[in-house]
């Protein structure tokens, strides 16, 4: 089973650059940075986070944090889409899901074709929103489009909470690191893991 870890930076149609991005790792280890930086802080703060959060940390923390993921060889991935790229009938469509829908599909497509699916997948995403009919529908759709790609295999989605996934965790560095280079034209962070990427998009939206 390939477990891929979901999250993304920015609010689609609103801020002026949106990432959808993935972390994966070819074993555990990635919970031990985790862990590490989290007794980190609390060593220097007096107090471990609930969690990790790319934002809320320090530069030197976001670098050793970002450099052990490297390090572990883990693979990442983003999709990212500008404001004025996103045709206003998207921006106004009544699934005010649909953008982030179709981005996560292209990102898990591209994933697919580039030859990681050997595998069942599952795609551990961060609970961004209670709504079940939200939740309800990204578990119908990714399947129904990516299961077709994978011949005898299967692509599960699953919901997550960011405090209860190590991975998730990563994948919000992953996705912090990407969104700082596009809206703050600062790539230091992404330097750091960018041999990492194996897949980086660009996304047009056209009509609906």
């Amino acid at each position: 089973m390939l477990h891929i870890f979901i999250d993304e930076a920015g609010v689609a149609g609103t801020t002026q650059n949106f990432i959808i991005g993935f972390a994966f790792f070819s074993n555990k280890n990635y919970k031990l940075c985790v862990d590490n930086m989290k007794s980190e802080i609390k060593g220097l703060k007096g107090k471990e986070p609930r969690e990790l959060h790319f934002h809320d940390m320090s530069p030197e923390i976001k670098m050793e944090f970002l450099t052990c993921l490297a390090e572990l060889k883990g693979r990442f991935g983003y999709i990212h889409v500008q404001k004025e790229k996103i045709d206003k009938e998207f921006q106004n469509h009544p699934d005010n899901n649909l953008i982030y829908n179709l981005m996560l599909f292209y990102l898990i497509e591209n994933l697919v074709k580039s030859g990681y699916s050997a595998e069942h997948i599952t795609v551990y995403v961060d609970q961004r929103s209670t709504d079940r009919a939200i939740k309800r529908d990204l578990a119908r759709y990714l399947p129904m489009k990516v299961n077709p790609l994978l011949k005898d295999r299967r692509l599960y989605v699953k919901w997550e909470r960011s405090h209860n996934s190590r991975g998730i965790q990563c994948a919000d560095s992953i996705c912090g690191s990407v969104y700082r280079k596009f809206e703050k034209n600062d790539s230091r962070y992404y330097d750091v893991i960018k041999p990492n990427f194996i897949i980086a998009r660009d996304y047009l939206f056209g009509k609906v």
